[in-house]
């Protein structure tokens, strides 16, 4: 019943207060820019610059789609919500930006757009819950022109591990070390990569390893929220999540990791 009253209220009233607004969520927008300044200082170095195409993978409801809009990339978002892209429209039309919202599965989507592809691809917070995650990186790779971007994200192994011990689940502990994918706890699919298993995926897709760094190494540990925190503390929260530590580049709730579609670009 409460399935169908949410769908009853998206549909007559455009409203639900269950569906999490990752756009609208403060700590949410603190997070959103750990990821947007490494994407942006990757794609000014590969020469990808405002008026590029941008594909936002699973783009919710424009957390990333929007800013990067708002800075004049020309962007595409899909994701399989249409409440969700409601809310990704009603978003960009409020900062005044145009984006091309597409509803669908990416890997049904992507194989009807029979070849076309963008200058960088972005997919936040996907591809840890897909049990095609292999597929998809390969189609996320060839949505991406010669030359060109993709900025992905996955679990780390780490974010699994530390989340059983903490609950001294050493059977699921287990789990997480032995496997690769596979249920955590109550969840009924997750899947996760250690630093060289990730390497592995890539090198799979036919991209080159650029770069990748955690998102979210210290407020997750510390289980705070970094919207609370006073003005010159986010500042310096961000600069700690921001500064490049080769030691815990995979400790971290999410793992970003930046590649490259070889061959020479436009």
């Amino acid at each position: 019943m409460h399935k169908l009253a949410r769908k009853l209220m998206r549909a007559v009233a455009n409203r639900d207060p269950d569906y999490y607004d990752m756009y609208a969520d403060p700590n949410e927008g603190c997070f959103a820019q750990l990821y947007l300044e490494r994407i942006r200082r990757h794609a000014a170095a590969a020469a990808i610059r405002p008026g590029a195409t941008v594909l936002d993978a699973g783009c919710q409801a424009g957390r990333l789609a929007v800013p990067l809009a708002r800075e004049g990339f020309r962007v595409t978002g899909v994701d399989t919500s249409g409440f969700g892209l409601r809310r990704a429209k009603a978003h960009a039309d409020q900062a005044g930006v145009e984006v091309d919202w597409v509803r669908g599965d990416l890997l049904d989507v992507l194989p009807r757009w029979d070849g076309r592809q963008f200058d960088l691809v972005v997919c936040a917070e996907v591809i840890y819950l897909v049990r095609r995650y292999r597929e998809l990186l390969t189609a996320l790779a060839g949505a991406t022109r010669a030359g060109g971007l993709v900025a992905v994200s996955h679990r780390p192994r780490f974010y699994y591990l530390h989340e059983a011990l903490k609950l001294q689940d050493f059977e699921t502990a287990m789990h997480v070390l032995r496997d690769q994918e596979g249920r955590f706890r109550d969840s009924e699919y997750y899947n996760w990569q250690t630093e060289p298993q990730l390497r592995a995926l890539y090198a799979q897709a036919g991209l080159e390893w650029v770069a990748h760094y955690a998102i979210d190494r210290y407020a997750w540990l510390e289980g705070f929220s970094p919207s609370s925190l006073p003005e010159e503390a986010q500042r310096r929260w961000m600069e700690l999540e921001l500064g490049d530590a080769d030691s815990d580049r995979m400790n971290g709730r999410y793992v970003l990791v930046v590649a490259r579609r070889p061959g020479t670009g436009p």
